[in-house]
């Protein structure tokens, strides 16, 4: 029987190898190396610039400007200083992104959410007079189990065995795949009447922070073409999970609708990305 419990597990199980098979791909001393290079770190920079700069300010400015209340607000601010979704450095490797790059960004932004969230949780009670404090237990419960274990012990077999992990990366990968597809649609269903009422309130704040985030990752980031657009990608491509937990905190705890409105600008920040790559594609035609 299909239990809230039993799906969470699968949910977070079908992350895990998703990430794994990106480990498995990546190296270790190559990913560290991008580090010591100048032309990566400018990129980098640019990229974390538009992910906690750029984006948090952009979504504050939606928010205010927007008159957004309640879990609507707390959704979109949430979801602009989480870190890069667990599962976008396949995608951002199939547009061309460097891997050793993408895999660095992933990690520095993960490790940048985590330092940065009690800073941004401290603004956000000064503006909206709130006593939130950063879940910095929960966020590196979720973090590891979805993001720093899965991706260090792919990296950690690829060191070890290089052949067996570009054998495993491939079969890894797809049943992560199939199993988060699995969860999704299994999500979608479920929650698809308080999705469609989310639209009500969020669709055009989604749309606006979506396209301003795409905009700010691809031109704030030096570097070739499909390194911008891998920015872009991580800009506006955040952490689920992540965005529900800081979300609660300043709500007080978890409710259907914030996790509907977290997901509901998941859905339009993904449909922008398509879009903005079917551009990126027709301008190279």
């Amino acid at each position: 029987m299909l239990t809230p419990s039993l799906i969470k597990f699968v949910a977070i199980s079908s992350v895990f190898l998703l990430v794994v098979s990106i480990g498995l791909q990546a190296r270790v001393g190559a990913t560290l190396q991008v580090l010591s290079d100048a032309g990566d770190r400018r990129k980098l920079f640019g990229a974390l610039l538009a992910m906690f700069v750029g984006v948090p300010a952009l979504a504050f400015l939606v928010v205010r400007l927007g008159d957004l209340q309640g879990p609507a607000a707390a959704a979109l601010l949430a979801a602009s200083i989480s870190p890069i979704a667990p599962f976008l450095p396949r995608k951002q490797w199939k547009v061309g992104g460097d891997p050793e790059w993408v895999t660095a960004l992933q990690v520095t932004a993960t490790i940048l959410s985590v330092l940065l969230a009690p800073l941004f949780l401290a603004l956000l009670n000064r503006a909206y007079g709130l006593s939130i404090e950063a879940p910095l237990g929960s966020m590196m419960t979720v973090l590891a189990l979805t993001v720093l274990a899965p991706l260090l012990l792919g990296m950690l077999v690829q060191k070890a065995s290089p052949g067996a992990a570009s054998r495993l990366a491939g079969p890894v990968g797809l049943v992560g795949t199939i199993l988060l597809a699995a969860v999704a649609i299994l999500i979608l269903a479920g929650m698809w009447p308080a999705l469609a009422a989310a639209a009500t309130q969020l669709l055009p704040a989604s749309l606006v922070l979506s396209i301003g985030g795409v905009l700010l990752g691809h031109l704030l980031t030096a570097g070739p073409r499909s390194d911008r657009t891998a920015s872009a990608m991580a800009s506006v491509s955040r952490h689920p999970g992540v965005a529900i937990i800081l979300a609660s905190a300043a709500l007080g705890g978890t409710q259907a609708v914030l996790v509907a409105d977290v997901l509901f600008f998941v859905l339009v920040a993904t449909a922008v990305l398509a879009a903005y790559q079917f551009l990126l594609r027709q301008a190279e035609a």
